[in-house]
């Protein structure tokens, strides 16, 4: 082999190696990248929430790109919310007296549209408001996620024939496996409730009532995080009624795990502030009555509405 040969071997090893080096150094930097990313995303850390506000000034408006419709027609947002159903009956907006209860619904999964059986208004004073429109109420509601029952409808026609409202109007926000770092402060869906709460207040809408049911998704969750981030939900909701009272579940069992004491007595200990009573607890309803084990059965769902019938009508704060 001559020199000549032998010099372009040369520089074929010397190209292959550096080439090796840049590939290695590339796909070493990419997986770093992915592994930052997925526990961002997995945490709901101040870097996700950045990535996702530069997504949304870099992104059309979601009318255009986050609607999706469904086999039934209806229509659900970028938060898997239900928006448009075209089996809803749509109304005249009905009068509001002193005795309607205005009841803001939201958290996660068994406060939205997830339960085991389908509900819907047993008299015409019963309502479904979304975006600025009336309906009368029937599972799935619009505004939460999910195609099933829900807890509200049976709770709303429950306080009707108990006389204890003459109307009940359900604004609907809840949306399945979500954690209290979405909805305090900085998470991907306070600018959601923020919007849906100053929509309502712009229309004159009067909330009289909120009713939030979570807790399930930060089962293992430190106690002062949760209870510092409902906290921030609360206030935000003050902000704009400050003097509606606010509703908490006790819940925090999320199959296979069980209840969580930390979630269950910072729930409790919330009750302390201004205008805020407890709510059912849902851990005490067993999987017997959750038809997948996790989610409430149409009968868990009557259990459920009970207790929210009697906390509605003697508000109670923890001791």
């Amino acid at each position: 082999m001559n020199t000549s040969e032998n010099n372009n071997q040369v520089i074929l090893l010397k190209k292959t190696a550096r080439y090796s080096f840049y590939f290695l150094s590339i796909s070493m930097v990419g997986f770093i990248t992915l592994a930052v990313g997925m526990n961002s995303a997995i945490n709901k850390d101040p870097l996700f929430q950045l990535a996702m506000n530069v997504k949304k000034m870099v992104t059309p408006p979601e009318s255009i790109i986050t609607q999706n419709t469904n086999e039934y027609g209806q229509v659900t947002n970028e938060f898997a919310q239900l928006v448009k159903d075209p089996t809803k009956l749509q109304i005249p907006a009905p009068a509001i007296t002193d005795k309607t209860i205005v009841a803001f619904v939201f958290g996660q999964s068994n406060s939205a549209n997830s339960g085991g059986e389908r509900f819907q208004a047993n008299s015409d004073n019963v309502f479904n408001y979304f975006d600025n429109h009336y309906y009368i109420a029937s599972d799935p509601l619009l505004g939460a996620s999910g195609n099933a029952g829900s807890m509200w409808t049976i709770t709303a026609n429950k306080l009707i024939q108990k006389k204890m409202a003459d109307k009940v109007i359900l604004i609907a926000a809840g949306i399945g496996g979500t954690s209290i770092k979405q909805w305090r402060n900085g998470g991907d869906l306070n600018g959601m409730l923020d919007n849906r709460l100053k929509e309502a207040k712009e229309n004159h809408i009067h909330i009289t009532h909120f009713f939030w049911h979570q807790g399930e998704s930060d089962n293992g969750t430190y106690e002062s995080e949760y209870k510092n981030g409902l906290t921030e939900v609360i206030q935000l909701t003050q902000h704009y009624y400050p003097n509606a009272k606010f509703f908490v579940s006790q819940a925090s069992a999320h199959c296979p795990n069980i209840s969580s004491d930390a979630i269950l007595k910072s729930q409790r200990e919330i009750t302390k502030l201004d205008n805020v009573f407890m709510g059912p607890n849902t851990d005490l309803i067993s999987a017997i009555d959750r038809w997948d084990g996790c989610h409430l059965s149409g009968r868990g769902v009557e259990k459920a509405s009970n207790e929210w019938v009697n906390l509605i009508q003697n508000p109670q704060k923890s001791n």
